[in-house]
């Protein structure tokens, strides 16, 4: 028992200093330093109640660098959406200064980019997500071996959609709905759906798909947007007494939001039509 301790305790030094009886060096940082403390210290613990062992002093260094790893993607990602933010941020600010919001054409590329910039942020602020989970899963001694599928067809689905993949968009969508129906963010999903039919001119599909984000929760952060492109979704299908009503009703439920005020200069524009 005592030499185990006297193992350890060698061990403990290496782990605060770098080397046995030698000094850690200017260069290491404070956070590696403090880790290795951390690591040294718990393997004390269990060898002072004779619990420790080889395998699991290195368990505990290999999930500890899974963590860092899982930081290190985190962070990547996150600076690529900030990236991402930026250019289009840019880009809406050019099309609004070549002329004012009531053009149509001009208004639907606006339309286009902010919700874009929607989807960014929420990505941005889901960016822990998978870590999260993984953690979770270390808690529970669960594997999983689809474990994060769901908020990667998500993912992939937002990233197609960018890009104008709209069939590949079509189907990451429809995976990420049928393994997660009733997540946070299956509303996000089934309008993101729409948006995939909506671009290819598919008006009866987007129309089922927009109805269904309104009808999941009419107070949804979704519900407006959704609101607004299936009044436009019935406009393009020639039924503009339709459209108005959805359009008027948009804006007595929403009567601040930047969709009502687009719904009026859309009203505006059938009166002016007849």
């Amino acid at each position: 028992m005592r030499s185990r301790v006297d193992s350890t305790l060698e061990l403990l030094e290496v782990c605060a200093d770098g080397s046995p009886g030698g000094r850690s060096t200017r260069s290491e940082s404070v956070e590696m330093k403090t880790q290795r403390i951390i690591i040294g210290c718990f393997a004390l613990a269990l060898a002072v109640t004779g619990c420790a062992s080889r395998k699991q002093f290195f368990d505990l260094q290999q999930q500890n660098a899974e963590i860092e790893r899982g930081l290190d993607s985190v962070r990547a990602e996150t600076k690529r959406m900030a990236a991402a933010l930026e250019t289009l941020g840019a880009d809406l600010h050019s099309y609004t200064s070549q002329s004012q919001y009531g053009s149509t054409t001009l208004e639907e590329k606006v339309e286009g980019l902010a919700a874009r910039l929607d989807d960014i942020v929420q990505r941005m602020d889901r960016s822990l997500a998978p870590l999260q989970e993984w953690l979770q899963q270390q808690d529970t001694g669960t594997t999983g071996s689809n474990s994060g599928s769901g908020i990667d067809y998500y993912d992939a689905a937002q990233k197609d959609l960018a890009l104008g993949n709209y069939d590949l968009a079509e189907v990451g969508f429809l995976q990420y709905l049928e393994s997660n129906p009733q997540s946070d963010l299956a509303d996000d999903a089934r309008y993101g759906l729409g948006e995939t039919y909506y671009a290819r001119k598919q008006y009866d599909e987007a129309v089922e798909q927009y109805q269904r984000v309104i009808d999941m929760d009419a107070a949804g952060p979704k519900a407006p947007a959704a609101m607004l492109k299936l009044g436009l979704c019935y406009r393009a299908d020639q039924q503009t007494g339709e459209a108005r009503k959805v359009w008027e009703s948009l804006i007595k439920q929403y009567p601040q939001s930047e969709e009502s005020r687009v719904a009026r200069q859309r009203i505006d524009e059938l009166e002016s039509s007849r």
